[in-house]
């Protein structure tokens, strides 16, 4: 086998690969090996007609399309090593079928993308600020009072309605003095404030008293439902409640009845709640410092990355979003609607992120290429038993579902990210005017 490279562009490889008459001569034995159990010969059980035989009948042209098969799939992998490269999608390949003989083997071309040979920016020493890894006392009180909210009760009142409290009422809607379906309820609960009513309709009952009876006037939004986007509408409504939210007191009794393991007093929650946010605090402290550190690197990297490879991205991101439109049996058009995405948009975001992430993957490998980071054996071995602890399944079960080429780059990609950690260095404090004077 002779194998010329042409590097057509940065990143797009073409291999002109000569296979040898005895290369071809190898493939075109396998391919009759193949061949003969498929071909059916009077007098002979299937795969055992001679070569001889099946030749003067057949001929070895029609062998060729096989025995190519065979040939590609042995010496393409080997030029591709031979020559270094990370090729990152399928080649087209080119081969003249006109000019085949057994006798003299056959050129054919290999043309594919590949990652261009890149050099690492700056990864060690990387400056980077670590966000606080402790709650404040503001985002303490803001948590208690959330909590106290969520525990907060309705408590009937005789005085108007106000922005925030609840009034129970009947309503019923019409358009051109005629009801429309849906358009009416009974002893409904409704919040002044929450914008679950069309726009307008709670404001007009600020001020309500119970057994008031009020015309709610209003114009349906023009996206509405097609039947009543855009139309005026007069909603006969009647309060029958006023119901008030009474937010209750952060005292020991009310501790209490939250219980919680170990805390039964007011110093005690607070101290409960503090060590809780801290943990969130410190979770996302070391989230964003990772991100932050793989980002830097990445910026300290110039790579041309093919666009194959962001599209691989961009479609196993549009898979995984289609099976999750499955599972919910909606359409997939219907699922980012939901996210308030159109597909266009989808794939601009998926692609944005796709690049970003292809990249840091291409970075991660190399610094452990350079700095030969490897995975052992048991390294793999402790982070199965590891899942299987976790989810209290069985060893030999999670070592059979597991892809252990996909578990080995995770874990590779892990100790480089404590190698960046290790050598990360906080930025240095900036001087004040006021300081430096006082210098």
């Amino acid at each position: 086998m002779k194998v010329t490279l042409e590097q057509v562009r940065d990143n797009l490889a073409k291999l002109t690969i000569e296979v040898s008459p005895e290369e071809f001569g190898v493939a075109l034995d396998k391919a009759f090996e193949k061949v003969v159990k498929e071909v059916k010969i009077d007098g002979f059980r299937p795969g055992k007609c001679p070569k001889s035989m099946f030749i003067k009948r057949f001929g070895y042209e029609a062998l060729y399309e096989e025995a190519v098969n065979f040939a590609l799939n042995e010496t393409y992998p080997k030029a591709v090593d031979e020559n270094k490269l990370f090729v990152v999608n399928q080649p087209t390949i080119d081969v003249d079928f006109a000019t085949l003989n057994k006798d003299n083997g056959f050129t054919y071309t290999a043309t594919v993308d590949v990652l261009p040979a890149f050099e690492l920016g700056e990864y060690k020493g990387l400056e980077v600020k670590k966000a606080s890894e402790k709650a404040s006392a503001k985002e303490v009180k803001e948590q208690i009072e959330r909590t106290l909210k969520s525990k907060a009760e309705n408590v009937v009142k005789e005085t108007p309605a106000e922005l925030g409290d609840t009034v129970v009422i009947d309503f019923e809607g019409y358009i051109d003095d005629q009801p429309f379906d849906g358009g009416a309820g009974e002893n409904y609960p409704l919040e002044l404030g929450s914008n679950s009513f069309i726009p307008g309709f709670e404001d007009q009952l600020i001020g309500t008293k119970p057994e008031d009876k009020v015309d709610v006037k209003v114009t349906f939004p023009k996206d509405y439902h097609a039947e009543l986007a855009g139309k005026a509408a007069v909603f006969k409504v009647t309060v029958h409640e006023v119901k008030t939210k009474v937010v209750p007191e952060l005292t020991d009794e009310f501790v209490a009845e939250l219980e919680i393991d170990g805390v039964t007093t007011v110093a005690e929650y607070k101290k409960h709640v503090q060590e809780e946010l801290n943990e969130h605090a410190k979770k996302h402290s070391d989230e964003k410092f990772t991100n932050d550190l793989v980002e830097k690197a990445c910026k300290n990297t110039k790579i041309n990355i093919p666009e194959c490879m962001i599209n691989d991205y961009v479609n196993d991101m549009k898979a995984r979003s289609e099976a999750q439109a499955a599972q919910y049996k909606i359409p997939f058009e219907v699922y980012l609607q939901y996210m308030g995405l159109t597909l266009e948009a989808f794939e601009k975001q998926a692609k944005e992120v796709g690049q970003k992430r292809v990249k840091a993957d291409l970075v991660l490998s190399k610094i452990a290429e350079v700095e030969e980071i490897k995975v052992t054996p048991e390294e793999l071995q402790a982070e199965i038993e590891k899942v299987a602890k976790e989810n209290g399944l069985d060893v030999k079960e999670v070592a059979k579902r597991v892809n252990l080429n996909q578990l080995a780059f995770s874990l590779e990609q892990s100790k480089v990210i404590d190698l960046l950690k290790a050598t990360a260095v906080a930025p240095a404090k900036k001087t004040t005017k006021k300081e430096a004077a006082a210098e």
